[in-house]
């Protein structure tokens, strides 16, 4: 946890010295990268306890800088969700400045992958006879297959032209080593593109998680059942794509209206109907 979040943003600033602008930091790392609200609790409480220990000991005074944060249980359940322009616009503005970053940004749009799950992806875990990917040791727990799309396979088949082994990372950190965190890049770009522009509301702002986000909306929006966008997302409980359903309202009308007539009477039983009656009247 230390090593991983607060390390990189702290390691260089002085105790008394931390103010509200490290912490968000630290915050906005952590959720581009999914991680859940009880996680980053854990990573506030960690910095709130050595403020607590310091000032026990005279050297800190006053409340600890993570105090003013608020971290509830829906602050990950992001209502953004990008339209295909915006989409395609972040795609190429991306390219510009990484392909391989952009490559990584596809993966996720296209596919529904977290960004921890893409910088653990080999080799080994592609097939592109099937067309999927094995994720293993998700954020949920289990193993989980992913399907891709022609864009997805284009860049597959352009990365393995110059990959080392199927035991190689797809996208290894400039070290070889796995990467841990998604580029500043991508934020840059973001706000190049002004699409955070007026937006306070952190659930509306892009970040790269956006992507995931995205892919689940979009599946929803082409009537694509909850059930199957669950899977496909690797979500261990049904309530996790509930915030989709309004997009899917369509294919649920349509479940509905099948039974449309269900007790009107069909044309032979109209016509039984009418000589049962006859009968009745003859007798």
């Amino acid at each position: 946890m230390h090593t991983k979040w607060i390390s990189p943003v702290l390691q260089t600033v002085p105790l008394l010295e931390i103010g509200y602008s490290h912490i968000e930091k630290i915050i906005n790392s952590m959720r581009e990268a999914g991680r859940k609200p009880r996680t980053i609790k854990y990573a506030l409480s960690v910095i709130s306890q050595v403020w607590t220990y310091a000032k026990d000991k005279g050297i800190a005074s006053g409340d600890s800088p993570t105090r003013r944060f608020k971290i509830s249980r829906l602050d990950n359940e992001r209502a953004r969700f990008l339209t295909r322009e915006e989409a395609r616009l972040l795609l190429d503005e991306l390219g510009k400045h990484s392909l391989e970053l952009r490559d990584m940004a596809t993966l996720s749009l296209f596919c529904g992958l977290r960004a921890g799950e893409i910088f653990k992806l080999q080799w080994a875990d592609i097939n592109m006879d099937t067309g999927t990917i094995f994720l293993r040791g998700t954020k949920a727990g289990n193993s989980r297959y992913a399907f891709f799309t022609d864009e997805v396979r284009h860049i597959l088949t352009e990365r393995a032209k110059s990959s080392a082994g199927r035991d190689q990372l797809l996208f290894p950190a400039t070290n070889g080593n796995k990467r841990e965190r998604v580029s500043k890049t991508f934020r840059k770009v973001v706000k190049e593109l002004g699409l955070n522009d007026g937006i306070d509301d952190p659930k509306q702002k892009v970040v790269f998680h956006t992507l995931r986000h995205t892919f689940a909306s979009w599946l929803a929006q082409g009537q694509i059942p909850l059930y199957n966008i669950q899977r496909l997302m690797g979500h261990s409980e049904a309530r996790m794509v509930q915030r989709y359903a309004h997009l899917s309202s369509e294919s649920m009308r349509q479940a509905v209206n099948v039974l449309n007539g269900a007790l009107e009477p069909t044309e032979g039983r109209k016509e039984q109907a009418r000589v049962i009656r006859f009968r009745k009247q003859a007798n």
